[in-house]
């Protein structure tokens, strides 16, 4: 006697809705299902905060009002790349179109329900790439430019949820001082945020443009993703946009 066969388990997309039609011939409504993501709403949000950062004056009554824009603009952008994994573990295992093969699926689906991830403590860009070498798919290389500039978002987002007091020269006596080369955090990012020899974190590198630069590395990051995976996480991933 045959086993059965297992099931494939089928996502459904969008509201649905289940009508019920009588023995009379009148219809009516049964139950109403509402789909609801996150990702594309988090991606905007940080956009909404470069572009309210960008569009406010640079004053000391504004001052909290625009560092809460920054933050904001940094802690959404990754949080969206969390967020847009999330979806595409959680759904693009179920989905009937999945680029996945049937043995790709059901180890997204695995992975899922059995909350299994690689061996030892990884990060999310690393688990996009756990994601690449499941299908089969070349991985992003962790010097290459979008790896590396998300990479460098999730440390800054990192030391802004997880904040360590800290001290920083911000006057020398010494005329040839390097201020940039106190904080590790100022050495990562300097080349990125063309920052100068008195740069110091915070109050050099929270700025306008560390913000959009933010926004656009991790809108990058998963850009190459999608590309390089064939997923589609639901909503466009193209060049930067306003």
């Amino acid at each position: 006697m045959c086993a059965d066969k297992p099931q494939k388990p089928i996502a459904k997309y969008g509201n649905h809705i289940t009508i019920v039609t009588n023995k009379n011939g009148t219809s009516y409504i049964a139950n109403i299902e509402a789909e609801y993501r996150s990702a594309h709403q988090l991606i905007n949000a940080a956009r909404v905060m470069v572009n309210s950062a960008n569009a406010i004056d640079d004053d000391t009554q504004s001052h909290y009002q625009l560092m809460a824009y920054i933050y904001g603009a940094i802690i959404l952008s990754y949080t969206s790349l969390e967020a847009t994994l999330n979806e595409i573990l959680h759904l693009e295992a179920l989905k009937p179109n999945s680029p996945l093969s049937e043995a790709e699926r059901k180890v997204f689906y695995t992975i899922v329900n059995e909350g299994l991830e690689a061996r030892g403590r990884t990060n999310t860009l690393e688990r996009y790439n756990l994601l690449l070498r499941i299908m089969n798919k070349q991985e992003m290389e962790e010097d290459s430019a979008p790896y590396q500039a998300a990479n460098l978002v999730r440390l800054l987002r990192n030391k802004l949820i997880h904040p360590i007091p800290g001290r920083v020269v911000t006057l020398s006596e010494t005329n040839d001082f390097d201020y940039s080369t106190q904080q590790d955090i100022v050495k990562k990012l300097r080349s990125h945020l063309k920052l100068g020899e008195e740069a110091t974190f915070p109050s050099d590198v929270l700025t306008r443009v560390c913000a959009s630069w933010a926004v656009n590395s991790c809108e990058a990051f998963l850009h190459k993703f999608v590309v390089s995976s064939g997923i589609n996480p639901g909503f466009h991933t193209g060049p930067k946009r306003k």
